[in-house]
């Protein structure tokens, strides 16, 4: 699985709780609604929107929704 592959695991398990769409979930975090979508073809991003997002997830992720499996959670700025 590649770093982006768990992006957007994470993103659909995140707008799936939120009863999100993935487009809206892409706008929150980047500003852009079609990033996400990209991301699942052949689009790729920088190493730090990668991070950012990342991190975005791990500090707004619901307390009582697990972390996907095989995805590594970044430490969150409130820790």
């Amino acid at each position: 699985m590649t770093l982006k592959d768990h992006l957007v695991k994470v993103a659909t398990t995140y707008a799936a709780e939120k009863g999100l769409s993935l487009s809206r979930v892409s706008t929150i975090v980047f500003g852009d609604g079609k990033v996400l979508d990209r991301l699942q073809g052949t689009a790729d991003l920088t190493t730090s929107r990668f991070e950012a997002a990342m991190l975005w997830f791990s500090n707004n992720w619901p307390a009582d929704l697990a972390w996907p499996d095989g995805v590594t959670r970044p430490i969150s700025e409130a820790a």
